[in-house]
């Protein structure tokens, strides 16, 4: 289970030399590193409560450093690294504005990649060796990396994307409830989502724009070879599920409702079983939207919402009259036009990033964090930052979305033009009608968008309603692991596993909410029939549970 956490950091200058060409210790420098040794075994050094491994610079005229090297001269790894760069640069500038806590140091320091196998996360603190002098990087970051070629490109624009968020946040907000493993397909929580959802994005970019086709071939089984049978059931078996994080992620599947476990494999499996097929559950039915919670709580999805940003063309070529915001990130006063120098990509990257630096400094003092829809609140602090953006990107929200949130009937709207799509060869009429007042009714409200002070309304988005299910273990007896749980985007499964439900309730619980709205408090479920007193009383000791457990992050419901 793998949760990213961002910490205050602060850290010193460091100058090298690698493969035969300088690399100046600015923003847009690398280091490849690797674990060093005594003997057989690997050196670390206690620090502060922490046991920091001590790292090594990979010497010049290593193969297989110079190979991965390579891959960061091109495609999404190439942007990628430029970015890192330009966020360094607009660090310091806050730093030395008195708007960042963090120090200085840790902004005039290279990209260090540690090299090792099973590698593919960021962290924080190290020693560095070089020759019989360590150097105390307690405070720096560096990426954790494969250090095969193939692998190390697929990842890296991923796992910097999550290093550039450390950058930019100065607090360690994030609010994560008690969940399970996160994927793409699953419904996590807002924050997770958002993170990984930021994430994978850059995967799928990679995919689009990497020269190496075996690279690409992870996420596109275009080349699987007599593997046909084994290619869809590989990709299941696959956690990352590459190819989920390319096409499914393109065309925007994680907007739809999964379907759940088949009746025959249910009746074979147990309680754990059904739970963790769910979980995993990667099969859609499209003729169902999920909620605005479900969907903003899907790393997929989220990661459909940066792919789409970042590619509009309005948002790309929409480049700021005032250089100064350019000269934050290239570091120095700009002596051509800002289209000259960041290309319409890197131009939509750096709007992006700003907005989220944006909210991450709003969310410093947030005092019920555990309602934030965090994509949602990023987008319209991305229309109010850029105006001339509002329209191409709220619209666009909303577009992806299928207006779930801003329209009450979204998903009736969905569904009814659903049936009117698979009616065109016998009822054609019905569907010019259905799809002529659609798109009027959609052309109205993104007009209004962005436009005369008139932003992203979510008047039907509810707020989250978690609760601890502490009657259903995924972990052992002597480490329990109880999984929090949003009733207002739990799927089934989920309700399914509280102890004192049946089936049937669980089904009658969502039917609830897809029906008459979000529940908002435990007393709500007062409206579910199959629902005893006793059974909700035990769902409001669930509820008082997790706000013991969060105090800190949310306020009582």
């Amino acid at each position: 289970m793998k949760f990213l956490s961002f910490i205050l950091i602060t850290v010193s200058m460091f100058i090298l030399i690698f493969s035969g060409s300088s690399i100046a210790a600015g923003p847009d420098s690398f280091v490849f590193v690797r674990q060093s040794f005594e003997g057989t075994g690997p050196v670390f050094i206690a620090e502060k409560g922490r046991k920091l491994p001590v790292l090594e610079i990979i010497p010049d005229g290593d193969t297989a450093a110079a190979e991965i090297a390579g891959t960061l001269k091109g495609g999404m790894s190439k942007i990628s690294l430029a970015l890192g760069g330009y966020v360094k640069n607009f660090m310091l500038g806050e730093v030395e504005a008195g708007r960042s806590t963090q120090k200085s140091e840790i902004f005039r320091e290279p990209l260090y990649i540690h090299l090792v196998r099973g590698g593919n996360m960021p962290k924080r603190g190290f020693y560095l060796k070089s020759g019989a002098a360590v150097t105390d990087k307690s405070f720096a970051h560096y990426i954790e990396m494969p250090p095969e070629p193939l692998a190390f490109e697929s990842i890296f624009a991923h796992e910097n994307g999550h290093l550039i968020d450390a950058y930019i946040q100065d607090s360690d907000f994030g609010f994560s409830p008690d969940r399970f493993v996160h994927t793409a397909p699953a419904i996590s929580d807002f924050w997770t989502a958002f993170v990984e959802g930021w994430g994978e994005h850059f995967e799928t970019m990679m995919a689009d724009m990497t020269e190496n086709a075996a690279c690409r071939n992870l996420y596109t089984f275009e080349d699987v070879r007599g593997r046909e049978y084994f290619s869809h059931l590989q990709d299941i078996a696959n956690l990352s599920h590459k190819s989920k994080r390319h096409q499914w992620v393109k065309s925007n599947m994680f907007a739809f409702k999964r379907t759940p476990i088949s009746w025959e494999l249910e009746m074979r499996a147990g309680g754990r079983d059904v739970y963790l097929y769910n979980h995993f559950n990667a099969n859609f039915d499209f003729s169902e939207l999920k909620n605005i919670q479900q969907m903003l709580s899907t790393e997929g999805f989220v990661a459909t919402l940066f792919y789409r940003l970042v590619r509009d063309a309005a948002i790309q070529s929409g480049y700021l009259s005032d250089k100064s915001f350019y000269e934050k990130f290239y570091g120095r006063k700009l002596e051509t036009e800002p289209r000259e120098v960041f290309s319409p990509l890197e131009n939509a990257y750096l709007k992006i990033i700003f907005a989220k630096r944006s909210l991450f400094k709003k969310y410093e003092t947030h005092e019920a964090l555990e309602e934030a829809m965090v994509f949602a609140d990023f987008i319209m602090e991305y229309a109010a930052a850029f105006s001339a953006d509002a329209r191409a990107a709220l619209g666009g929200f909303c577009m992806n979305s299928y207006f779930a949130g801003v329209w009450e009937d979204a998903a009736a709207f969905y569904r009814k033009n659903y049936r009117a799509a698979h009616l065109t060869l016998f009822e054609p009429e019905t569907l010019r009608k259905s799809f002529s007042e659609s798109f009027q009714r959609i052309q109205k409200t993104i007009d209004g968008m962005g436009t005369s002070g008139v932003g992203l309304k979510l008047k039907y988005a509810g707020v989250p309603l978690w609760i601890v299910n502490d009657t259903f273990n995924l972990g052992d007896e002597s480490e329990k692991f109880f999984v929090s749980i949003n009733l207002n985007a739990a799927e089934e499964y989920e309700l399914a596993s509280i102890s004192f439900l049946t089936k049937g309730q669980a089904a009658d619980i969502v039917s609830r909410r897809d029906n008459k709205g979000f529940f908002s408090g435990i007393g709500d479920l007062s409206q579910v029939p199959s629902l005893s007193a006793s059974q909700i009383k035990k769902l409001a000791a669930m509820r008082r549970l997790f706000v013991e457990k969060h105090s800190k992050n949310i306020r009582n419901k």
